[in-house]
């Protein structure tokens, strides 16, 4: 499948056009992101055992992902939001970008500056540029222990809000229910004085085989190590700074998986479980 113009003009437009929102609704996120990690944490139970059953019920499903990694670096220095991102983690600095109208020039150009030099870094070291692709044929491993069957699919990175992520020029698979995935590695300081630690997001999107909404949800990593108390660090360190993002992603799948899917046993197993133990009744009864 060709791959139309994955990467967009900037890492700063890309983080913008994710949001596509409002000033407040900016900031019900911000506040949200911090305190819950996932849109769908707010959704009764109820609901939510209503949408793990749909997605359960899935048995055949086309795994979109952003094949081309894009790595971010950002931080909340010179933005009027600096405080108020800084005691929201990773996610407040990463979408204070589209918030902060004052310093939006200043605090763009540098990530999106800081952001090419780190990629141009990695790709110089030899660092293979498959994060999302590793990631995604882990969750489709994870997948495949249910039961299911699972068609991987790279493309252009998802565009939109979380409940209505929309890859453009996207023809689905017949006969499989679509999965999109936005991935997102970033090495993100809250303020100047703080150190720049490595962050992965992963929004998921469920869609059945006609295309309707089934369930939503994000799973996200923060990870505290490797550290870099200065941008210059980070980019000597091209070795360690790739490998922490890795782990992040690493820790991800099976909350991800979890997070659409709950947390149930692989159906393999169950059913490897079922057979044994009408075996172990039937050698029973024989001995009778």
């Amino acid at each position: 499948m060709k791959l139309l113009h994955p990467l967009p003009k900037s890492f700063t437009s890309m983080l913008r056009r994710d949001a596509c929102m409002s000033l407040n609704m900016l900031t019900l996120l911000l506040v949200a992101a911090a305190l819950l990690s996932g849109c769908a944490t707010n959704t009764s139970q109820p609901a939510l055992k209503a949408r793990y059953e749909a997605a359960r019920s899935i048995v055949r499903v086309e795994l979109i992902y952003n094949e081309e990694d894009q790595l971010i670096v950002t931080d909340g220095g010179g933005s009027g939001l600096t405080g108020f991102a800084g005691l929201l983690g990773p996610i407040g600095a990463i979408l204070a970008l589209t918030v902060d109208t004052s310093s939006r020039m200043g605090m763009a150009a540098r990530t999106d500056q800081r952001s090419k030099e780190f990629t141009a870094a990695l790709k110089s070291s030899g660092a293979a540029m498959t994060l999302n692709r590793q990631f995604a044929e882990q969750l489709a491993t994870r997948l495949r222990s249910s039961g299911r069957e699972v068609k991987v699919t790279p493309f252009m990175r998802a565009t939109g809000q979380l409940a209505e992520m929309q890859v453009p020029e996207l023809r689905p698979t017949p006969g499989y229910s679509t999965l999109i995935l936005r991935i997102t590695t970033a090495y993100s300081a809250a303020d100047a004085t703080s150190s720049f630690k490595p962050f992965v997001l992963v929004e998921q999107l469920l869609r059945n085989e006609q295309q309707a909404v089934i369930h939503q949800a994000s799973s996200f990593a923060d990870v505290t190590e490797p550290t870099y108390f200065m941008y210059d660090g980070l980019l000597k360190d091209t070795a360690a700074a790739h490998q922490g993002l890795k782990q992040g992603l690493d820790r991800v799948v099976q909350p991800a998986y979890a997070g659409m899917f709950g947390d149930d046993e692989p159906r393999t197993v169950r059913a490897a479980s079922t057979q044994t133990a009408a075996s172990s009744s039937t050698e029973a009864a024989q001995a009778r």
